[in-house]
C-alpha cells in the first residue's frame, strides 16, 4: 500500500469532514421537515376540533329553539282555547327564552289578541255577576248583554253560552218577581176598590135610614098640627058663643102651639143625634211582602221573608256573594238567588 503524503492526508481529512458535516446538515433538515410536518398536522387537528365544536354547538342551539318554538306553540294553542292569566304567563314566559327576534315578534303579537280577548271576558263576567245582583235594574241589563254580544272569538263560544245562560235566568227571575209584584198589587187595587165600594154603600145605607127617621118624625110633626088647628077652630067656636069658651080656645091654642114647639125640638134633637155617629174605618188595606231567595243547582237552599224588597234583596245578595257560595259555585254548582212577592 502506497503512504500518503502529508498533503494527502489533509485533504482526505477534510474530505472526510465535509461528508460528515453534510450527513449532520442533512439529518437536521430531516429533523426539522419532520416537526414542521407535525406542527401542520397539530394545527390541521385542532382546528377540526374547533369547527365541529362550532357546528355542535350550532345545531344544539338550533335543535334548543326549535324545542322553545315549539313548547311557545303549545302553549298559545292552550291559550287560545282558554285564554286566562295563568295560561298567558306561561306563554309570556316561554317567549322571553326564544333567541329568534322573528319568531319573538309574531308570538308577542298573539298574545296580545290573547290579552284582549281575556279583557273582554273579565269584562262580561262582571256584568253579568253585577246584573244577577240587580236583576230588576234595567240600565245593568242592557251592560250585562252588551258585554256578552262582545265576546265574537269562535274559542269564547263555550264562555259566551254559559254567561247568557245565568243572565237568562236572572232575566226569568226578575220577570217572574214582577209579574207576582203586578198580580199582588192588582189584586190590592181591587181589594180597595171592593172596600170604598162596601163603605160606600154602607154609608148611602146609613143616609137613608136617616132620612127615613127625619121622615117619620116630620109625619109625627104633622099628626099633631091638626091638633092644634082643632084647637083654634075650637077657640073661633068658643068666641062666637061667649067669653068663657075664648079662653078655653085660647088656652087649647097655647097647647097647640106648645106641643108644635115640643116636636119640632125633638126634631132638632133627633137630626143632630143621626149626625154626630162617627163613620166606620175603612177595612185595613193588605200588604205586599217579599221573599229573598238562594237556590243551589234549582233547590230553595236560604229563604226569608221581608216587609220590602230592598231587605229581601239584601238578604239574597249577601248570602249569593258569601264564601259558602263561592265555593260552591267553584265545584261545578249552580247557584242563583231571587226576590219574590209573597
Amino acid at each position: 500500500m502506497k503512504k500518503l503524503t502529508k498533503k494527502q492526508m489533509i485533504s482526505t481529512g477534510a474530505v472526510v469532514i465535509l461528508a460528515i458535516g453534510g450527513v449532520s446538515v442533512g439529518v437536521i433538515n430531516h429533523s426539522n421537515t419532520v416537526h414542521a410536518q407535525q406542527v401542520a398536522k397539530t394545527k390541521a387537528h385542532d382546528a377540526k376540533v374547533k369547527a365541529d365544536k362550532e357546528a355542535k354547538a350550532k345545531q344544539l342551539a338550533k335543535e334548543k329553539e326549535a324545542a322553545q318554538q315549539k313548547q311557545v306553540a303549545t302553549l298559545l294553542d292552550t291559550a287560545t282555547k282558554n285564554p286566562s292569566d295563568a295560561s298567558i304567563k306561561a306563554v309570556n314566559d316561554a317567549i322571553a327564552k326564544l333567541t329568534d327576534q322573528k319568531e319573538k315578534t309574531k308570538d308577542a303579537d298573539l298574545v296580545k289578541e290573547l290579552n284582549n280577548r281575556l279583557a273582554l271576558i273579565k269584562k262580561a263576567q262582571a256584568a253579568v255577576k253585577d246584573y244577577q245582583a240587580h236583576a230588576t235594574d234595567a240600565n245593568k241589563q242592557k251592560v250585562a248583554q252588551s258585554a256578552i254580544n262582545a265576546l265574537t272569538d269562535k274559542n269564547d263560544a263555550s264562555v259566551k253560552a254559559q254567561l247568557q245562560k245565568l243572565f237568562d235566568e236572572s232575566n226569568e227571575q226578575a220577570q217572574e218577581a214582577a209579574k207576582s209584584t203586578q198580580a199582588k198589587q192588582q189584586s190590592s187595587q181591587e181589594t180597595q176598590k171592593a172596600d170604598v165600594a162596601n163603605t160606600s154603600n154602607q154609608q148611602a145605607t146609613q143616609n137613608t135610614q136617616k132620612n127615613n127617621s127625619n121622615s117619620s118624625d116630620n109625619s109625627i110633626s104633622s099628626n099633631v098640627t091638626p091638633s092644634y088647628n082643632g084647637g083654634g077652630t075650637s077657640a073661633n067656636t068658643g068666641t062666637n058663643t061667649n067669653s068663657s069658651g075664648s079662653n078655653q080656645g085660647n088656652s087649647n091654642s097655647n097647647n097647640g102651639n106648645n106641643n108644635s114647639n115640643n116636636n119640632s125640638n125633638n126634631n132638632s134633637n133627633n137630626n143632630n143625634g143621626n149626625n154626630d155617629k162617627p163613620t166606620p174605618d175603612p177595612t185595613p188595606q193588605p200588604t205586599v211582602r217579599y221573599a229573598g231567595v238562594v237556590y243551589v243547582d234549582g233547590a230553595v237552599r236560604y229563604r226569608q221573608v221581608f216587609n220590602t224588597y230592598a231587605e229581601a234583596q239584601q238578604y239574597a245578595t249577601s248570602i249569593y256573594y258569601g264564601s259558602e257560595m263561592e265555593n260552591l259555585m267553584f265545584e261545578g254548582h249552580v247557584i242563583r238567588w231571587a226576590t219574590e212577592a209573597v
